[in-house]
């Protein structure tokens, strides 16, 4: 453990460091190991009855530095369910995770989303998912971060 002066020092330091905020949805994972662990800033029930594969979705916000989501990838794109995906973004910076792979674009340059929209087309994602991921945080959440 650091003496006070310096683990003062660290807690400043951390929050300079780029956060990430992004959307799991609980039933797109085949295990929730991938955020064990993680608290959600904001979570929502949603009822979804005319999807086949989940009739309820846990809607789940995170919020956590680039180090802290760089180290949960691999085994969240393990978890993750075909026909699904999980993103995160900070400013201009987007990840976007699917069944086995994990993908870096610009959320402002939809040219660097081709590569996902590709991949998602392959695993049985339809566009009308990959080509509008949201990068933008719905009021309920912004307020939600907000009281953090």
């Amino acid at each position: 453990m650091l003496a006070p002066p310096f683990s003062n020092l660290v807690e400043r330091l951390v929050s300079f460091l780029p956060m990430f905020v992004g959307c799991v949805i609980n039933e797109s994972l085949s295990h929730k190991g991938a955020m064990a662990g993680l608290d959600p800033v904001a979570e929502r029930v949603v009822d979804r009855p005319t999807d086949p594969d989940a009739t309820t979705w846990h809607v789940r916000w995170y919020q956590l530095d680039e180090a802290s989501l760089r180290a949960r990838l691999p085994g969240l794109a393990e978890a993750m369910r075909p026909q699904w995906y999980a993103h995160f973004w900070s400013g201009d910076d987007l990840c976007v995770v699917l069944a086995g792979r994990t993908f870096w674009a610009k959320a402002s340059d939809r040219t660097t989303w081709r590569e996902f929209i590709a991949y998602g087309d392959k695993a049985g994602i339809e566009r009308q998912w990959t080509e509008n991921i949201p990068t933008v945080l719905p009021d309920w959440v912004a307020a939600a971060l907000d009281r953090k």
